[in-house]
């Protein structure tokens, strides 16, 4: 059996920067549905209404 490569602890006072892949297996598929009917709780932050055009 091989020696297993000897690893350096974790620096928790000089942490590496962190990598993101942008890998394209890893992506969410396009839904294609902006017309569909969607509730408040899609929106955050608009009120209810809000930017609806007015009844009267």
């Amino acid at each position: 059996m091989s020696k297993p490569q000897p690893t350096t602890p974790p620096d928790f006072e000089h942490p590496q920067p962190v990598t993101h892949s942008d890998n394209e297996k890893s992506k969410l598929p396009e839904r294609h549905d902006e017309t569909r009917k969607q509730s408040p709780a899609d929106r955050p932050g608009k009120k209810p209404g809000e930017g609806e055009p007015s009844v009267s």
